[in-house]
């Protein structure tokens, strides 16, 4: 199963993505982002925040890059350093679900990221979580919406505080059942 939230930006797919990870922090593998903020409460840019602990700058209005997203610099060595070689990990580990918080534009700037999204998103047998724009902004986002184990979850002010459990209750009916067929 391929659960996509997405959303306007600000809406609270992260929040959601942080409320599933709580409740099966045992058994999940990835990442979320989070914006982080100057002392006057202004957007200064975006930190990766991994399952194992770890955190990278993902993008800051200050950071010099041929990759930009509006007025942010894209870290795309420090994205790819720290998520490459952890959704490895995760793809080795075929009973944990991965979760990707988010595959937008910052991040599809990465070939290797786009590559191993792919290799994640054709495994018939992997639960994956991820957080997705409203808009395609490239190929790979029609193509993963398109799979046919695809459900995309838009949140709302009226839905987003309902998600994570219906998340919790897909992912553990969906592996239920992939138990029953062995």
């Amino acid at each position: 199963m391929k659960i996509l939230i997405t959303g306007r930006p600000g809406i609270g797919k992260t929040t959601v993505i942080k409320k599933v990870i709580q409740k099966i922090s045992d058994n999940v593998c990835g990442f979320y982002t989070e914006d982080y903020r100057d002392s006057k409460g202004k957007r200064k840019g975006f930190r990766i925040f991994t399952t194992e602990g770890k955190t990278e700058i993902l993008a800051d209005k200050e950071l010099v890059s041929k990759y930009r997203v509006g007025s942010y610099g894209v870290n795309l060595e420090g994205f790819e350093r720290s998520v490459i070689p952890l959704l490895e990990r995760c793809l080795e580990d075929k009973n944990r679900i991965i979760v990707i918080d988010e595959i937008g534009k910052m991040e599809l700037f990465s070939g290797k990221f786009v590559d191993i999204v792919k290799d994640i998103f054709e495994d018939e047998n992997r639960t994956v979580i991820a957080t997705i724009p409203l808009k395609d902004v490239h190929p790979v986002l029609r193509w993963i919406k398109d799979l046919p184990d695809s459900v995309v979850i838009n949140i709302s002010l009226k839905n987003r505080d309902l998600i994570p459990d219906r998340i919790v209750e897909m992912v553990q009916r969906s592996s239920s059942q992939r138990f029953d067929k062995s």
